[in-house]
């Protein structure tokens, strides 16, 4: 059996634009697209495939209507991006106690934060190297 993808069909206007967004992306202007549907009509697929042709890191999350939280995607594409390198984040640097406080894997958490030093802190894992 054949291990390559196969083609993908009838999707070619979603996946030029999440190509140009990656193109962006590679020359410093990271953006953040959000792919949305029915259960089954290929988004992961579609998200794969962008993925593959990408030349840079691309980070996934998803999340399920009703039983996700509100900052559930980022924390997942966060979370995948240490799994495929650990050292992703190092660059947050003091602000990686207060996103600890999203993803315990960091380390100590701070005791004391507010919402713009956490949005900071996304801000800043999202731009890390």
């Amino acid at each position: 059996m054949d291990d390559q993808p196969q083609a993908l069909i009838g999707r070619e206007k979603e996946l030029s634009a999440l190509h140009s967004a990656a193109e962006q992306a590679s020359r410093g202007s990271g953006s953040l697209l959000l792919i949305s549907g029915e259960a089954g009509i290929g988004k992961t697929r579609l998200a794969e495939e962008a993925a593959r042709m990408a030349d840079a890191p691309v980070l996934r999350g998803g999340a399920i209507l009703d039983a996700t939280p509100a900052h559930g995607p980022i924390v997942a594409a966060l979370r995948s991006h240490l799994r495929a390198d650990p050292g992703a984040l190092d660059a947050v640097g003091p602000l990686r106690p207060h996103l600890a406080l999203l993803l315990p894997e960091l380390g100590e958490s701070t005791a004391e934060t507010d919402q713009q030093t956490i949005f900071e802190a996304v801000r800043a894992a999202l731009s890390s190297p």
